[in-house]
């Protein structure tokens, strides 16, 4: 009897033993938040029926299922089309304690092609890191231009976007294309999963050499 006392008592301290190692290496796993621009009635940039809220969702859905792959905790601010607040983004990000945030956009104007990615006016290292990596990777993809790291808004280095101003860890926003432009466009869909592996890579050799 108290030999089978002392069995049970081996196997619950083992069971123990590996529910707390497996408690501490879930939360031992680099965190990544990915922002889907835009959603819900916050279509963002249009071209015809084409929104930039179902784009951004399409890329960053593709980017979380190739980080899961290599073993990495992903929080996404949105998982469908829905509303949320750039605050929330925010406090999502932060709450979860991330290590990186990076933010998938499309860009629009009258003129231009390419993809580019902003960061803050602070120009702080880590977020540069963060958006070369991301960068190189594309660049290697089909797209039209390489328009580089830009710091600051689109109104100039004085000021922020705000998911990028608000959130604790190094932070990127990509411009993917320019929605206005029907080449991009097709360059998109016909090279999501090339786009999605760059992104994914650019955080990967991030968190590698950086973090």
């Amino acid at each position: 009897m108290k030999k089978q006392i002392k069995i049970l008592i081996i196997m619950l301290a083992i069971v123990i033993i590996s529910v707390i190692f497996l408690m501490f290496k879930e939360n031992s796993k680099v965190r990544v938040c990915l922002d889907a621009g835009h959603g819900g009635e916050e279509v963002g940039a249009v071209l015809g029926k084409r929104y930039e809220k179902d784009d951004t969702l399409k890329i960053t859905k593709l980017v979380e299922k190739k980080l899961k792959k290599k073993n990495i905790k992903v929080i996404m601010t949105r998982k469908k089309d829905k509303e949320v607040s750039l605050q929330e983004r925010c406090i999502i990000a932060n709450k979860k304690k991330a290590d990186i945030f990076v933010s998938i956009h499309r860009n629009s104007a009258t003129v231009g092609n390419g993809v580019e990615i902003w960061c803050k006016s602070a120009k702080e290292e880590k977020d540069t890191k963060l958006a070369d990596n991301i960068l190189a990777g594309l660049t290697q993809t089909k797209i039209q231009q390489n328009r580089g790291i830009k710091y600051g808004t689109i109104d100039g280095e004085s000021s922020d976007y705000y998911v990028l101003k608000n959130t604790n860890m190094p932070s990127c926003l990509i411009e993917l294309g320019f929605i206005s432009n029907e080449k991009d466009n097709q360059l998109l869909d016909d090279n999501l999963d090339e786009y999605a592996e760059a992104i994914a890579e650019g955080i990967v050799k991030t968190i590698e050499n950086e973090l």
